[in-house]
């Protein structure tokens, strides 16, 4: 370099350039070239490799001299050569490397280029700006987390390695429990941080290679690779579950949320990971059907009969065109009372070929698809419909119609009915009362709160229905102020015979008393359900013990030939005490034990279950030795039963002992039995309606 004008020149380019001889030593290298790899002016530089000792890959792994030097990056790029290098100068600068090599004479002779030129790009601030471009197009900007877009990459990834390694893949998509309530309470930026803090949960639960990203509002998804099994992503989502339900602070205020999550598992689901998403998008639905704060595993069986139902879905779609749907109508009854109060409407699809279908074969089809909202519409304006053409024949009862949960909560329900009272004077809306399902009204408490008080002001009346199959707590029904509960017919139909439903309708009854709301049972079959109601402080009843559902042209004659069952005014007490309830409890516990005592003798295995055989230690002699006693000592009733009571222990251990000597099921013996047994619940009925007198 002898031109001193060429030399100040290339002195004063503000990017790298550096001349090399072919076999690496350095010919020059201009200042801007020091100012980039952070070495001082006076630094002697005599070969190719001491200029990238400073230097890492983009990885930051040191660079190996002897293969990444000037030279042999010319060599391995031919004439022309490019590479992205990081220099650690007190902080990552990025160099763009350009390499270019020219010939001398006699350098193709040896197969070399004659010598090197290579120019160095500061490329720091492009790098930057285009990981932030990268960072927002793959990360959500709120939690950090991946979002939909890097999702889906890394699930197709995750993908491929669970095949090539025949590992478990699990697919988690997960949805807070109670967010919108706090969100609407303490304001967005609460909700935010709120987010962060479950962004921040989740990645500290997950395993090191697991993935949990944000793919919108409080839904986040879920990847869990590298499986040994279904017990080890069960362990992995029990710690989600436990980290998100944990308490904490935000704004001097203590909030808490659950998690629902659903889960598809690979392989045993499809291999394509647009279904992955959709089946555990449907579990988690499921998961919040069965109470929330829960994860439940998409069954692929499951999926075969969604798909097979499709069909039947289109067929239901087209009956709802064509008018096949009608509505039929089972009375509400005060049986205290003996008079009709209402009807509830319950549908059916008028098949052209199969004829009359229930609602069980067909609702359950569409509970989960929006055809079920469709279906939920024309039922209320049909209820409408109907109670204005009973008005016009002189007959005002109301129709409660049952609103399903996908409705409820998807439906756009609250605009839909304001659209379909707004046509309906206001006689005739007073006359519409709305059954909500507890599951549904737990999704969001406030929302539900705010509708019920809108059209309760328009007169329409709101039951809570199913009562006692949801996880409602006092202060979600103080808050709910809805008119009535109903007592879910599984409780009902089975409290004759099994203690535990029995307390619970008492419960349910004895919370509607405490909030001042009506009661109806649902399910009532006979007349010992009727009188066992009544007994208990529930008047108003529906089942086929009272009437089966009918079509609408049955409905005035059936409400002009009604005449109340006689039998009813044999329950004259208008609420029980305490020891009353003991009673019916002590009943129907004798009626379980009875058939534990059956169902042991039918199947004389050494592993048949029989029932406490001590007469000392059974249910019904703690009631003897505590209400019974205390309330009829001396009376003939009483010592009956006693009698009665020890006798059929007495015969029941006679029963066991002969089962298990191999003779055989003594029929004398079971004959014996069923005659003590009646004379047992003949003395209890008469201690039960001792209480008219004493």
């Amino acid at each position: 370099m002898t031109d001193v004008r060429l030399v100040r020149f290339l002195d004063a380019i503000e990017d790298g350039l550096q001349i090399w001889t072919a076999d690496g030593r350095v010919l020059y290298i201009n200042p801007a070239t020091f100012h980039q790899f952070g070495l001082p002016l006076d630094t002697k530089l005599r070969r190719c490799g001491d200029l990238l000792t400073c230097c890492v890959d983009m990885e930051g792994n040191p660079l190996q001299r002897g293969e990444f030097s000037i030279c042999a990056l010319a060599e391995a790029g031919g004439a022309n050569s490019e590479s992205l290098l990081r220099v650690r100068t007190g902080k990552a600068q990025d160099r763009w490397l350009r390499i270019h090599a020219y010939e001398q004479k006699g350098a193709l002779e040896n197969n070399l280029p004659g010598g090197i030129i290579s120019t160095s790009i500061d490329v720091t601030r492009f790098i930057e700006q285009q990981s932030s471009l990268q960072r927002q197009a793959q990360y959500d900007a709120l939690t950090r987390l991946p979002n939909r877009l890097l999702f889906a990459d890394r699930l197709q990834q995750a993908l491929a390695t669970a095949l090539r390694r025949h590992e478990m893949l699990a697919v988690c998509m997960m949805d807070l429990d109670g967010f919108k309530p706090i969100n609407d309470t303490l304001g967005h930026k609460a909700g935010d941080r709120l987010l962060q803090e479950i962004a921040y949960r989740l990645e500290s639960a997950l395993r090191a290679d697991d993935t949990a990203a944000r793919l919108g509002g409080d839904e986040f998804a879920l990847l869990l690779g590298g499986l040994r099994g279904a017990n080890e992503c069960e362990q992995v989502l029990n710690r989600v579950l436990q980290d998100i339900a944990r308490p904490l602070v935000i704004d001097g205020r203590s909030v808490s949320v659950t998690a629902s999550i659903g889960v598809s598992l690979f392989p045993g689901d499809v291999k394509d990971p647009d279904q992955l998403l959709r089946h555990a998008d449907q579990a988690m639905y499921k998961a919040k059907e069965a109470g929330k704060g829960c994860f439940r595993i998409f069954d692929p069986t499951v999926a075969n009969k969604m798909r097979a139902s499709q069909v039947l879905l289109k067929k239901i779609q087209e009956a709802l065109d064509k008018g096949q749907f009608l509505l039929f109508y089972q009375p509400k009854v005060d049986c205290r009372q003996g008079k009709v109060i209402g009807f509830e409407a319950l549908v059916r699809w008028q098949h052209p070929v199969l004829g009359l279908r229930s609602p069980g074969e067909f609702l359950p089809l569409i509970e989960q698809d929006d055809a079920v909202i469709g279906l939920g519409e024309w039922v209320i304006t049909e209820a409408l419909a109907q109670i204005e053409r009973w008005q016009a024949v002189g007959i005002a009862l109301p129709v409660s119609v049952n609103i399903a949960a996908r409705q409820f909560l998807r439906g756009n329900f609250g605009l839909r009915l304001g659209q379909l009272l707004a046509e309906q004077p206001p006689e005739r809306v007073r006359l519409l009362e709305i059954e909500i399902v507890e599951t549904a009204v737990l999704e969001d408490i406030n929302a539900v709160s705010r509708l019920i008080q809108r059209y309760r002001a328009q007169g329409v009346k709101f039951d809570l229905d199913d009562f006692g199959t949801g996880y409602s707590s006092l202060v979600h029904l103080k808050r709910l102020a809805v008119d009535a509960l109903k007592i879910d017919q599984t409780f009902v139909r089975d409290m004759l015979d099994d203690p535990g439903d029995l307390t619970i309708v008492q419960g349910v009854i004895n919370l509607a008393s405490a909030f001042h709301l009506g009661v109806v049972a649902e399910g009532v079959e006979d007349i010992e359900h009727v009188l066992t109601l009544l007994e208990l402080g529930c008047d108003v009843m529906q089942g086929y013990g009272i009437a089966r559902p009918m079509p609408a042209d049955r409905v005035v004659d059936w409400v002009c030939n009604f005449r109340p069952d006689p039998r009813w005014r044999m329950a004259e007490m208008p609420f029980p005490n305490r020891t009353d309830f003991d009673l019916l409890l002590a009943k129907v516990v004798h009626r379980y034990w009875y058939q534990q005592v059956l169902a042991a003798a039918r199947n004389p295995a050494p592993e048949a279950v029989w029932p406490e055989l001590d007469a000392q230690k059974c249910r019904l002699a703690h009631w003897y030795a505590d209400s019974g006693i205390a309330k009829y000592t001396g009376r003939p009733e009483l010592v009956r039963f006693d009698i009665a009571h020890r006798e059929m222990h007495r015969l029941a251990q006679a029963l066991q002992e002969s089962l298990l000597a191999g003779t055989g099921v003594p029929e004398d013996l079971l004959a014996e039995l069923g005659k003590t047994e009646n004379d047992l619940l003949l003395a209890l009925d008469a201690c039960q309606h001792l209480h008219v007198t004493i």
